[in-house]
């Protein structure tokens, strides 16, 4: 091929891309990763480089307003836990093994107290060996189960410690979360799971 007819591909190739003819892919960009774009950013008149323009504690693109901090995305209250004790499961035996009242009670946090973020959850119930869990809830991150290897003591006391009950980050004071305390026994023909009553705390 001949200098001239390379010249005029790329000519003409030039020309079709400046024009709009040849299509290309182009980037969508979300600087502070809210879920809104640049461009949509800037029509909306909210910062691309932060994800909470008035600072609510809710993203732009999920905040009713993002432009007034006195106009938040409508509270969810979380729906409390059915604390009422599970059913057992079938077995195959005629006459199941009986099973031990093992009643467990959170005693620190008290119901509706302010908490810091991270927290000590103690209480009482259950027996040597029994590991206990704590059920934390908060409207964002819905359930999770948290273990660290807690167990009672001979009094059937017991202490988990450093629950993390909110992210470090997209809440504020005031945010609320349900928790309760859980431990599961098992035998050759059953297993059975235990829980306190539901308690609510407030991040303060």
């Amino acid at each position: 091929m001949r200098l001239k007819d390379i010249v005029l591909i790329v000519a003409v190739a030039s020309l079709l891309l400046s024009s709009g003819c040849i299509w290309q892919d182009e980037k969508v960009v979300d600087s502070d990763g809210d879920g809104w774009d640049d461009e949509r950013e800037l029509v909306a008149g909210t910062d691309p480089n932060n994800a909470d323009t008035d600072g609510d504690g809710y993203w732009d693109s999920k905040d009713e307003n993002p432009l007034d901090p006195d106009i938040p995305v409508p509270r969810v209250t979380p729906t409390p836990v059915e604390t009422a004790t599970p059913a057992p499961r079938p077995t195959t035996s005629a006459t199941p093994a009986p099973t031990p009242p093992y009643k467990l009670e959170i005693t620190n946090p008290a119901d509706d107290a302010t908490v810091p973020r991270v927290t000590k959850v103690s209480g009482q119930g259950g027996e040597p060996g029994m590991e206990v869990k704590i059920h934390v809830y908060t409207e964002r991150e819905g359930g999770r189960l948290v273990s660290g290897d807690w167990y009672p003591d001979a009094d059937g006391k017991w202490e988990a410690t450093f629950i993390s009950l909110w992210p470090d980050k997209g809440y504020f004071s005031g945010r609320e979360a349900t928790i309760y305390a859980q431990t599961t026994i098992s035998s050759p023909n059953r297993t059975t799971t235990y829980r306190s009553e539901n308690i609510t705390v407030y991040w303060g």
